[in-house]
């Protein structure tokens, strides 16, 4: 029956609400579409080592997007202009960028997953974490268990984009800290964020989450800019 309503739903939102691409505004078949020129090149998954990246605890990332044109416009608007419209369709590209691995990292068997969190008073202001409404339904799908209050950022810092590379780990130094250390001790961890840019954030995250206990802290992003 749920299915049933909610098919009829989505109905009533096609006819009402006529489906665009969130890139460039033509028409799609569904909510949550993305155009075919859009949605070419866009996916591009990799896994980025921690090591290379000169991280000292996140082990690696897994990467589902490039970020780039139309997506990163996308992101944009859904962080700095409220356009929470658009989870859906990032849902769409975080579902088949994990999809279409052959064989998947160890990370996908996670004990807790954990979204890099906000500061409260960034929260308030945008109303939303955005990383919570795209990797919350697919972590529910799987029956995984999701952490959204036991890693907390204390420190309001500095955008990491606005930054040159050799202060952003000053930047954000200290910034995090563990509320629940019995919730992480002897647990493997999957740590999300929609955007992966030097890695700097989430190597801070893994850094408080191992001194709480964590076996092993991993990585999973929508989307980063490193090849």
């Amino acid at each position: 029956m749920l299915r049933i309503l909610n098919g009829l739903w989505t109905t009533v939102l096609d006819v009402v609400y006529p489906p665009k691409c969130p890139a460039c505004r033509s028409a799609v078949a569904h909510h949550g579409d993305w155009c075919p020129v859009c949605w070419e090149g866009l996916l591009v998954p990799r896994l980025l080592s921690g090591r290379a990246h000169q991280l000292r605890y996140l082990t690696d990332c897994y990467v589902v997007c490039r970020y780039q044109g139309g997506l990163k416009r996308v992101l944009h608007d859904m962080k700095f202009r409220r356009a929470r419209r658009y989870a859906f369709h990032l849902q769409r590209l975080l579902a088949a960028g994990t999809g279409e691995v052959k064989s998947l990292p160890p990370f996908y068997t996670p004990d807790a997953v954990l979204p890099v969190p906000l500061h409260p008073e960034r929260l308030a202001g945008r109303g939303y974490d955005q990383t919570e409404l795209i990797f919350r339904p697919w972590v529910d799908g799987k029956n995984w268990t999701w952490l959204s209050d036991t890693l907390v950022r204390d420190k309001d810092t500095i955008a990491q984009w606005r930054l040159p590379l050799p202060e952003r780990r000053q930047n954000i130094k200290d910034a995090f800290t563990i509320t629940r250390p019995e919730l992480i001790a002897g647990k493997h961890i999957l740590l999300v964020d929609d955007i992966f840019t030097s890695g700097l954030t989430m190597d801070e995250c893994a850094k408080v989450l191992c001194q709480a206990g964590a076996v092993e802290v991993r990585g999973l992003a929508l989307a980063s800019g490193s090849p």
